[in-house]
């Protein structure tokens, strides 16, 4: 199956947007079973609470729903990458 590089460019600015709501946020992974996304190996930078840690989780896992709500097809772009903050 071929993402439309359109699609591409819609992770990448969702993404983004993600990292800027989040500045503790490092990065983290999508790992795939079966038919199923899950999120992690979360990177955050300082340590922050269990109850902040929740909420950037919370935020990760709810972009990537949304996307995937609008591009179902795309869990294969997500599927086994690690996404990280681009320092500047």
């Amino acid at each position: 199956m071929r993402i439309e590089p359109q699609v591409v460019d819609q992770i990448e600015q969702r993404l983004e947007l993600l990292f800027l709501r989040c500045p503790e946020l490092c990065g983290f992974s999508v790992r795939g079973e079966d038919d199923e996304l899950f999120v992690s190996d979360v990177g955050i930078a300082p340590r922050l609470s269990p109850e902040q840690y929740g909420e950037i989780f919370q935020d990760i896992a709810r972009t990537l729903a949304e996307f995937l709500e609008e591009e179902p097809d795309a869990s294969e772009l997500l599927r086994g990458r690690t996404f990280a903050r681009t320092l500047h």
